[in-house]
């Protein structure tokens, strides 16, 4: 859409200067002049009697310049070499009451009337502005023009060529106000989905600028009250007035003013109450419109120019977006000051001022789009980031939560089994004090050293939940945590093996070649690892079957298996005992935290490998870890 803008703006240019380039002849001062008087009921008679010849003032450049008021302005023309098929246009379109007085040969006036307060039924041609058919021959007319704008000028024309400019023109204005209606409804679509009250007041403002410049040109008139004069000009006043409301709000929302530039803003809030003035008078007051419509065109000029600073800051915030708006405002004072000039009576008309004026307005809003659609692509980027910032840090939290949710598990767990360790040293300890009382038999004796081995074997499993505990943290961490070093898995299983009671190592079968089987990773870790496999071997076994433990290579890999005697691990529960504080229903008669697994598998991917169950063990449960094979003893997991 923004690139598609300009070249439709270029159009419109390229038909601008063709509509500039017209065929009319305007008049001389030579030929044209004029007077001015507050009394509307001097009659033709008495203007063209030749006491009041002196009154009239040659017109420079043969155009009339008074601004707004409530005079009665008398042109004298003189017509001298007409065209064939003559016409006498008045522009602009919006002059209200128009009275054309031709000599008749035999004496007196021939009077026509015309202006944007009469019906088109009354134009001799359908035309945009005021055009009378003249009397092909030398003569002096007269043009009474009773308007609230006294800016005029009148202009000769052949027929062919008045119409020929007339159809030119309704081809650039219908390209204007098709490039303006698409600003409208790109406008409304962007209020309707976002329901944002920016662009509702931007909709607002677009529409009632379109409305004004729609009724100012004429079209209005010639195309939607035909016959409805004083409608279509209401469009006009109120639609001036609209657009300085509408302006003033949008614009004062985009720039912030009410919360940075105060002082700039209460002369917004001053800008918009001339507009309601003129609203006002247009719908109730229409004398007072003379007065109302200056003020409100100064107000325009002078507070736009106090708001040139306030863009030079929003300029100097160095984005592509907030340049581009920035340049509207002084963009639309420039293009506009020539027309609102003129409407003030400053300067007089000018051809190029009519057809370069309905343009005026189309720059302004170009960039105001083009900087409206960077502005939103840059906060639908930040807005993005914002998000994905946001979703990380809520990530990051959760991790956090659950982090904390598994500590406080474990560390209930860990209570709740030390409560037992902890009965028997306080059990074993009471018979030892009961012992000692008692002479030292060699039944007490063995009695004694049976209670020490109870309270040795609750000190190691109080110690083991406190490295499981320990363990259960390091587990957690990044590779960069491990200390490793060259290892012997095979020397690693037997060193594991000698930690257990007698008769539980009686139930181990060790099978190996014999050979080194290295590699590099965290002894303790390792240990850990094959510690938990083999308790967990002994906890679910039946009783007095062996256990089997193989130690081999394969290719790059050490493998290490334990197989079982046992009940084994229902169908579709092979992955679910690997996950933390999981015990299956079967066996949550056994004791444990549904920790071992899970830390087993953790350890094994930390060292590159792989713990997993062989689906063709058919007496029980067999466990398969393997694990990255060391090049050289120097190898490093890095």
């Amino acid at each position: 859409m923004p690139r598609a803008l300009p070249i439709l703006l270029l159009l419109c240019l390229l038909f601008a200067v063709n509509a500039a380039q017209a065929g009319f002849r305007p008049f001389s001062e030579r030929d044209a002049s004029a007077f001015c008087s507050a009394d509307a009921g001097l009659d033709i008679d008495q203007i063209a009697g030749p006491g009041w010849q002196t009154r009239f003032q040659p017109l420079p450049d043969g155009k009339l310049a008074r601004g707004y008021g409530h005079d009665t302005c008398w042109l004298r023309l003189q017509l001298r070499d007409l065209p064939p098929r003559p016409w006498l246009e008045l522009i602009p379109s919006y002059l209200a009451r128009l009275s054309l007085f031709q000599p008749l040969p035999d004496g007196g006036w021939r009077r026509q009337d015309i202006g944007s307060w009469r019906p088109m039924s009354a134009m001799e041609l359908p035309l945009m502005a005021a055009s009378f058919s003249l009397q092909p021959r030398e003569q002096t007319v007269f043009v009474k023009i009773q308007s609230l704008a006294l800016n005029a000028q009148p202009r000769l024309w052949s027929e062919p060529d008045l119409i020929a400019h007339h159809n030119e023109r309704m081809l650039q204005l219908g390209l204007i106000y098709g490039y303006m209606l698409s600003m409208v409804l790109i406008a409304l679509a962007a209020w309707l989905i976002t329901r944002r009250a920016q662009h509702a007041k931007l909709f607002g403002y677009i529409l009632a600028v379109a409305c004004h410049r729609f009724a100012t040109d004429g079209m209005a008139r010639l195309l939607l009250f035909p016959e409805q004069p004083k409608i279509a000009l209401l469009c006009n006043y109120v639609g001036l007035g609209a657009a300085v409301i509408l302006g003033c709000a949008y614009f004062a929302h985009l720039l912030e003013l009410k919360r940075d530039y105060p002082r700039t803003y209460r002369l917004y809030q001053l800008q918009a109450a001339t507009g309601a003035a003129t609203v006002l008078c247009a719908l109730f007051w229409p004398f007072g419109l003379a007065y109302s419509i200056p003020l409100t065109l100064y107000a325009v000029i002078g507070i736009n120019l106090l708001t040139l600073p306030v863009c030079w800051r929003l300029w100097r915030r160095n984005d592509s977006g907030d340049r581009l708006i920035a340049l509207h405002l002084p963009t639309n004072l420039a293009l506009n000051i020539p027309a609102l000039l003129f409407h003030l009576g400053h300067i007089p008309y000018q051809s190029w001022i009519q057809e370069y004026g309905r343009l005026a307005d189309l720059p302004p809003i170009t960039l105001l789009y083009i900087g409206l659609f960077l502005r939103m692509r840059t906060l639908e980027r930040e807005r993005i980031e914002a998000l994905h910032q946001a979703s990380q840090a809520q990530a990051d939290s959760l991790r956090q939560r659950e982090a904390r949710e598994e500590q406080t598990d474990l560390l209930a767990m860990i209570t709740h089994e030390i409560r037992t360790p902890v009965a028997i040293i306080d059990a074993a300890s009471s018979s030892l004090r009961l012992l000692e009382e008692d002479g030292p038999a060699p039944t007490v004796l063995a009695q004694r050293q049976a209670r020490h081995e109870r309270i040795q074997r609750a000190l190691l499993r109080m110690q083991e939940l406190m490295r499981l505990a320990e363990q259960h943290g390091r587990a957690d961490v990044s590779d960069a945590g491990l200390h490793a070093q060259s290892l012997d898995l095979l020397e690693l299983t037997r060193h594991s093996l000698e930690q257990l009671d007698a008769d539980e190592q009686r139930r181990f079968r060790l099978q190996s070649d014999g050979t080194l089987m290295p590699l590099c990773g965290d002894a303790q870790l390792l240990s850990v690892l094959l510690q938990n496999l083999m308790e967990n071997a002994l906890k679910y076994a039946h009783p007095d079957t062996p256990i089997q433990i193989g130690v081999h290579r394969l290719a790059e890999h050490i493998v290490w298996q334990i197989s079982d005697h046992g009940p084994g691990i229902a169908p579709g529960q092979e992955e679910a005992i690997f996950q933390r504080f999981t015990r299956l229903a079967e066996t949550s008669n056994r004791p444990g935290l549904g920790l071992g697994l899970h830390l087993a598998r953790r350890i094994a991917v930390q060292h590159g490998g792989e713990l997993g169950l062989d689906p063709n063990w058919p007496h029980g449960a067999s466990f398969i870890l393997h694990l990255p094979k060391a090049a050289h003893d120097a190898h490093s997991l890095a």
